[in-house]
Protein backbone atom coordinates (compact mmCIF):
# COMPACT_ATOMS: atom_id res chain seq x y z
CA UNK A 1 0.00 0.00 0.00
CA UNK A 2 1.48 3.37 -0.89
CA UNK A 3 1.60 5.88 2.00
CA UNK A 4 0.33 9.68 0.97
CA UNK A 5 3.07 12.48 1.45
CA UNK A 6 0.11 13.86 3.27
CA UNK A 7 0.07 11.14 5.85
CA UNK A 8 3.81 11.11 6.21
CA UNK A 9 2.89 15.13 7.39
CA UNK A 10 0.30 14.71 9.55
CA UNK A 11 1.39 12.40 11.17
CA UNK A 12 5.25 14.13 12.09
CA UNK A 13 3.10 17.06 12.93
CA UNK A 14 1.20 15.17 15.66
CA UNK A 15 4.21 13.79 17.26
CA UNK A 16 5.14 17.30 17.44
CA UNK A 17 2.23 18.29 18.68
CA UNK A 18 2.67 15.46 21.21
CA UNK A 19 6.60 16.16 22.43
CA UNK A 20 5.43 19.97 23.04
CA UNK A 21 1.49 19.43 24.11
CA UNK A 22 1.31 16.65 26.76
CA UNK A 23 3.93 17.69 28.82
CA UNK A 24 2.35 21.17 28.95
CA UNK A 25 -0.87 19.76 29.68
CA UNK A 26 0.44 17.44 32.29
CA UNK A 27 2.01 20.22 34.19
CA UNK A 28 -1.45 21.90 34.32
CA UNK A 29 -3.11 20.02 36.66
CA UNK A 30 -4.96 21.25 39.62
CA UNK A 31 -2.38 19.37 42.00
CA UNK A 32 0.54 21.61 40.74
CA UNK A 33 -1.23 25.05 40.99
CA UNK A 34 -4.38 24.67 42.83
CA UNK A 35 -3.69 25.62 46.50
CA UNK A 36 -5.64 24.19 49.33
CA UNK A 37 -9.14 26.14 50.24
CA UNK A 38 -10.93 26.51 53.55
CA UNK A 39 -14.61 27.17 53.94
CA UNK A 40 -14.67 30.78 54.84
CA UNK A 41 -18.11 32.87 54.74
CA UNK A 42 -18.87 36.14 55.88
CA UNK A 43 -21.32 39.64 56.12
CA UNK A 44 -21.99 42.95 54.57
CA UNK A 45 -23.59 45.44 56.61
CA UNK A 46 -24.51 48.98 55.66
CA UNK A 47 -25.10 51.54 58.51
CA UNK A 48 -26.31 48.00 60.28
CA UNK A 49 -28.24 46.89 57.62
CA UNK A 50 -27.87 43.73 54.94
CA UNK A 51 -26.74 44.72 52.18
CA UNK A 52 -28.11 42.73 49.43
CA UNK A 53 -25.69 41.94 45.65
CA UNK A 54 -22.55 43.48 46.94
CA UNK A 55 -19.46 41.74 45.00
CA UNK A 56 -16.54 40.71 47.63
CA UNK A 57 -13.46 40.24 46.45
CA UNK A 58 -10.69 39.05 48.85
CA UNK A 59 -6.95 40.25 47.41
CA UNK A 60 -4.15 38.24 48.63
CA UNK A 61 -1.50 40.62 50.64
CA UNK A 62 1.37 38.29 49.89
CA UNK A 63 0.92 37.44 46.24
CA UNK A 64 4.03 35.19 45.72
CA UNK A 65 1.82 32.56 47.23
CA UNK A 66 -0.93 32.46 44.51
CA UNK A 67 0.05 30.91 41.37
CA UNK A 68 -2.66 31.54 39.06
CA UNK A 69 -3.45 35.51 40.81
CA UNK A 70 -6.57 33.89 42.62
CA UNK A 71 -8.93 36.20 44.17
CA UNK A 72 -11.21 34.49 45.98
CA UNK A 73 -14.50 36.26 45.51
CA UNK A 74 -18.29 36.04 46.51
CA UNK A 75 -21.92 38.20 45.59
CA UNK A 76 -24.15 38.64 49.18
CA UNK A 77 -27.06 37.27 49.54
CA UNK A 78 -30.71 38.79 50.69
CA UNK A 79 -29.53 38.76 54.35
CA UNK A 80 -25.83 40.36 53.27
CA UNK A 81 -24.46 36.50 53.94
CA UNK A 82 -21.66 35.41 51.80
CA UNK A 83 -19.72 32.40 51.56
CA UNK A 84 -15.88 32.85 49.23
CA UNK A 85 -14.96 30.66 45.69
CA UNK A 86 -12.10 30.35 44.24
CA UNK A 87 -12.07 27.61 42.02
CA UNK A 88 -14.94 26.30 41.97
CA UNK A 89 -18.79 27.39 43.52
CA UNK A 90 -18.37 27.44 47.46
CA UNK A 91 -14.69 25.64 47.72
CA UNK A 92 -13.63 28.37 50.27
CA UNK A 93 -10.52 30.54 49.93
CA UNK A 94 -6.95 29.38 50.89
CA UNK A 95 -5.41 30.65 53.87
CA UNK A 96 -3.76 34.16 53.33
CA UNK A 97 -4.00 37.89 54.89
CA UNK A 98 -6.32 39.84 52.61
CA UNK A 99 -7.17 43.22 51.80
CA UNK A 100 -11.31 43.21 51.16
CA UNK A 101 -12.35 45.58 48.42
CA UNK A 102 -16.57 45.45 48.18
CA UNK A 103 -18.81 46.83 45.50
CA UNK A 104 -22.70 46.57 44.74
CA UNK A 105 -23.43 44.79 41.69
CA UNK A 106 -26.32 47.02 39.82
CA UNK A 107 -29.52 45.57 40.11
CA UNK A 108 -31.27 45.09 36.66
CA UNK A 109 -34.68 46.93 36.65
CA UNK A 110 -36.68 44.06 35.89
CA UNK A 111 -39.76 46.64 34.57
CA UNK A 112 -40.17 47.58 38.38
CA UNK A 113 -41.77 51.62 39.49
CA UNK A 114 -38.03 53.52 38.89
CA UNK A 115 -38.94 55.67 42.13
CA UNK A 116 -39.38 52.64 44.20
CA UNK A 117 -36.53 51.01 42.89
CA UNK A 118 -34.33 54.00 43.78
CA UNK A 119 -35.63 54.75 47.21
CA UNK A 120 -34.90 51.25 47.95
CA UNK A 121 -31.33 50.82 46.43
CA UNK A 122 -28.35 50.83 48.73
CA UNK A 123 -25.77 53.31 47.36
CA UNK A 124 -21.99 51.90 48.59
CA UNK A 125 -19.62 54.87 48.63
CA UNK A 126 -16.88 53.80 45.84
CA UNK A 127 -13.96 53.64 48.57
CA UNK A 128 -15.44 50.22 49.35
CA UNK A 129 -14.81 48.75 45.97
CA UNK A 130 -10.84 49.26 46.24
CA UNK A 131 -9.07 47.07 48.68
CA UNK A 132 -6.49 50.16 48.45
CA UNK A 133 -8.59 52.53 49.87
CA UNK A 134 -11.42 50.38 51.69
CA UNK A 135 -9.80 49.91 54.56
CA UNK A 136 -11.08 46.07 55.09
CA UNK A 137 -8.44 43.06 55.77
CA UNK A 138 -9.53 39.50 56.50
CA UNK A 139 -7.78 36.30 57.32
CA UNK A 140 -8.62 33.05 56.29
CA UNK A 141 -7.43 29.92 58.98
CA UNK A 142 -6.30 26.83 58.07
CA UNK A 143 -9.72 25.72 58.82
CA UNK A 144 -13.43 26.66 58.36
CA UNK A 145 -13.50 30.58 58.96
CA UNK A 146 -16.13 33.01 59.84
CA UNK A 147 -14.78 36.38 58.86
CA UNK A 148 -15.88 39.21 60.63
CA UNK A 149 -18.82 41.32 59.52
CA UNK A 150 -18.08 44.08 57.46
CA UNK A 151 -20.17 47.24 58.80
CA UNK A 152 -19.78 49.75 56.19
CA UNK A 153 -20.60 53.38 58.13
CA UNK A 154 -23.39 54.75 55.94
CA UNK A 155 -21.09 58.35 56.25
Amino acid sequence: MKRSPLMGSCCHWLAVLATFVVPFVAGCGSDNLQQPTYPATGKVTFGGKPVAGAMVVFHPVDKSKFKWEELPQAVTNEQGEYSLHTYSSNDGAPAADYTVGIALVPVADEGEDQVKLEKNRIILPVRFADPKTSGLTAKVETKATVIQTFDLPSK
